[in-house]
């Protein structure tokens, strides 16, 4: 199913974020509107999440999926599709670091 650009998984349980998202980024390369609301792994004010939450679990989405070009029910902003980039980037550099450090000791 390749050539699937809209995919709606909303209220479906899902509570892995990761798993779905790379799932989702290898058998549909060609997504461009996900819609996961009312799932555990996208929180949001619906269902309890808080504001940081909701933007943290846009960025990682974003970011791992590029493509993107609404999530939920937001279009994606050209800005927040860099921070996404810088802000999982650095995360990735911080914990790749952290690995060599504890290497050398």
């Amino acid at each position: 199913m390749p050539s699937l650009t809209t995919l709606w998984i909303n209220k479906n349980k899902i509570s892995n974020l990761p798993i779905i998202v790379e799932e989702i980024r290898c058998k549909f390369p060609n997504i461009k509107i996900l819609s996961m609301m009312n799932n555990e792994a996208a929180p949001s004010y619906f269902n309890g999440g808080s504001l940081t939450q909701y933007i943290d679990y846009r960025q990682y989405v974003i970011s791992q999926i590029p493509s993107l070009e609404v999530l939920d029910d937001t279009e994606v902003q050209e800005k927040e599709r860099e921070l996404a980039r810088k802000t999982y980037r650095m995360q990735r550099i911080r914990e790749g670091s952290k690995k060599r450090k504890e290497l050398h000791h």
